[in-house]
């Protein structure tokens, strides 16, 4: 019988409802050791058996999916991408553009998910099922601010509201720029806590995004005295670029040491009185 006609089998059919009676959906090559009772050169043939015929879709090395039986013969089917983001690498959590995407903080649409690691994968990116999953490493000190969102009975680690901004601050090029920060503040300015926002700018560490978030505070119009003066104190004397995806050339201002090097319709754009 060819290895893509979608049949099952006995040892098959075991293995994967031992899987899902423990509630999964995916699983790790451990995981189907304790359910088939070794881990000999038998079950990685049936693992790769299983992927042939449609059964499951190999994520990456010792991780699966398990595909029901509504996805046809070419297993034409997925899990949600954050999801199988949880399972690609630990610690994590999603974050940047992916975070402001789910928040409603950015109305643009990526097939990227990035997913943030204290953690070095050997691949920085990978591709599933026309997902691209970009891994980004964060040094321990800057790694905090989760929170747990639940997706299809999965709890999944997701930056929360202020720390997917300050994260963003602190790496523009994985927002969409300065821009894209503006008007996630804008969006959510009703809901977000500004103090918060700024404790974190200041744990994280980088002065320049206490400054970047000092300076759209001011420009935005926001009215967050206590986070501003928190930032204030903590920008020292070095200017540092507004955007670091535009020209380096801009105008130096000396309150916020920032270089504005975008043009300030850009950022006032996203004022709520505009």
């Amino acid at each position: 019988m060819p290895d893509n006609v979608r049949t099952l089998g006995k040892a098959g059919s075991d293995l994967l409802t031992g899987i899902t009676r423990q509630g999964k959906r995916i699983f790790t090559y451990a995981d189907g050791v304790k359910v088939y009772g070794s881990s000999d050169r038998r079950l990685r043939e049936l693992l790769s058996t299983l992927v042939k015929r449609g059964w499951l879709q190999r994520l990456e090395k010792g991780k699966y999916l398990i595909l029901p039986f509504e996805a046809g013969r070419e297993g034409e089917w997925t899990e949600h991408e954050f999801i199988i983001a949880s399972y690609l690498v630990e610690p994590y959590y999603i974050g940047f553009r992916s975070a402001l995407n789910y928040y409603g903080y950015t109305e643009q649409v990526s097939r990227t998910v990035y997913v943030v690691s204290t953690r070095r994968k050997l691949n920085p990116t990978l591709g599933i099922s026309g997902v691209t999953y970009q891994f980004v490493y964060m040094n321990q000190r800057k790694f905090f601010g989760a929170t747990q969102i639940d997706l299809n009975g999965y709890s999944v680690n997701i930056s929360d509201r202020e720390k997917t901004i300050v994260d963003c601050l602190d790496r523009l090029d994985y927002a969409g720029g300065i821009t894209e920060a503006a008007k996630a503040i804008s969006y959510g300015r009703k809901e977000l806590d500004f103090v918060k926002m700024a404790e974190y700018a200041v744990k994280a560490g980088n002065s320049a995004v206490s400054k970047r978030l000092g300076y759209l505070l001011e420009r935005l119009e926001i009215k967050a005295d206590a986070a501003v003066d928190k930032v204030l104190n903590n920008i020292g004397n070095s200017y540092a670029l507004l955007d670091t995806l535009a020209s380096r050339k801009g105008r130096y201002l000396k309150r916020w040491k920032v270089i504005v090097n975008i043009s300030d319709k850009e950022i006032s754009q996203w004022n709520e009185r505009q």
